[in-house]
């Protein structure tokens, strides 16, 4: 989300608190929904509804190469829509508390100034 620290910023694998959802301004949202108008990045949002899985697991799922897998995946956490943690060797992802949304119709992620839903 806005105000997230970019990726220099941070240690590897290291997940600032994410803060609580509120509104976006349309100046604040327009990024937000740059970074996921990929279809790639929905599909990735869509599989992690399901629960938070490895890179290597992804892969497999969307039928993408490791490489693309991580700049998808670099990109959402930028914009703190995923989040990341090392088990292992491996780096497991999943949906930000803040922006998953069990409520509604179907399964969804609130992005603060609208809901994205994917097949």
């Amino acid at each position: 989300m806005p105000g997230a620290q970019s990726r220099a910023d941070r240690a590897p694998c290291e997940d600032a608190p994410m803060p609580a959802l509120r509104t976006l301004t349309a100046e604040e949202c327009a990024p937000v929904l740059r970074a996921i108008a990929e279809p790639t990045r929905l599909r990735i949002l869509s599989v992690l509804r399901g629960g938070p899985l490895a890179v290597f697991e992804l892969t497999e799922q969307l039928g993408i190469k490791q490489y693309q897998a991580s700049r998808h995946l670099a990109a959402l956490h930028d914009i703190g829509v995923v989040t990341r943690e090392r088990s292992g060797k491996r780096v497991v992802y999943r949906l930000a508390p803040a922006v998953s949304d069990a409520s509604g119709d179907g399964p969804a992620v609130e992005l603060g100034c609208c809901r994205v839903s994917v097949a």
